[in-house]
């Protein structure tokens, strides 16, 4: 029997979290909160046929066969989570003035080829989905706001206009030290395929963070905060940055609890624990 394969990879484009997969030759299985697994039925052809839901507790509705059995032991006794994270090839969208990483739109596997054919738009959230509500864009006490656009539509824009008018993306290849070497991408020059980028030079987190314009770096940290619970998921984050967004995480309780298992590392502990009871006494009213 093939040995299965555990690994953890980002949701992108736009960021919806980190997910946690078995893969054997003909399953995979996807987990977003360490508890119910959605199973694929892999062939030759199509890659996916169908998916049922497997979880420990028994209430899902995978049925054990021969055929099955050999992935339901995988799930029974699959290592600790969060998984090792393996999507290390990255495509971002560039920045017009330097050329630099601004934005990351897409990751995938490190034996995957990239695709060349790429989307360069930057999304800040799914279609349709208005619940990003930044406190820096808020009228002033006795205002009335008088705009009506999303505030994930501002933030893409800003995206979008540091990115220029024809937007240029890179493939990159991370290392184990956070440098980057420059692949293929879009609209990119020969002197850029191939180059090294060190590790300073790629965002830590989602966006670059620092800004000429305050208004705009201030919407960029909400959107970091905003997204807190799910950042927490990724390792290679530095101290000060994890220590910053368990503190915004923790004002969303539930989000944060839905994640529990995926954190690589807590430095506040008895802060999340707090936060974990909270979401605890929310779900159950």
């Amino acid at each position: 029997m093939t040995a299965p394969r555990y690994y953890s990879m980002r949701r992108l484009s736009p960021y919806q979290g980190t997910v946690q997969i078995t893969e054997l030759p003909d399953f995979r299985a996807v987990t977003s909160d360490g508890i119910a697994w959605r199973v694929q039925f892999l062939n030759q052809r199509s890659r996916v046929t169908g998916h049922a839901v497997w979880r420990a507790d028994g209430g899902g509705n995978l049925i054990e066969t021969a055929y099955t059995s050999g992935l339901i032991q995988a799930l029974q006794n699959h290592p600790p989570l969060p998984f090792p994270s393996q999507d290390n090839l990255e495509l971002w969208l560039l920045d017009a003035r330097e050329q630099k990483p601004l934005a990351i739109l897409a990751s995938t596997l490190g034996r995957i080829r990239p695709p060349r054919s790429v989307d360069t738009r930057w999304h800040a959230t799914l279609a349709e989905d208005d619940s990003f509500v930044a406190p820096s864009l808020a009228p002033e006490s006795g205002a009335v706001s008088t705009s009506h656009i999303p505030h994930s539509q501002i933030l893409s824009r800003c995206v979008q206009k540091a990115a220029g008018p024809l937007e240029r993306a890179q493939w990159f290849r991370r290392e184990d030290d956070g440098s980057g070497t420059g692949l293929h991408g879009c609209r990119l020059d020969a002197a850029q395929v191939g180059r090294k980028l060190e590790r300073e030079a790629f965002p830590e987190l989602l966006l670059r963070e620092k800004w000429e314009v305050e208004r705009e770096q201030k919407l960029v940290s909400d959107y970091h905060d905003w997204q807190a619970p799910n950042l927490l998921t990724h390792v290679r984050l530095s101290h000060a940055t994890r220590d910053r967004l368990e503190h915004a995480a923790c004002r969303q309780a539930v989000k944060l609890y839905n994640v529990r298992h995926f954190l690589p590392e807590i430095i506040n502990s008895d802060l999340l624990n707090v936060a974990f009871v909270e979401a605890v006494i929310r779900r159950s009213t």
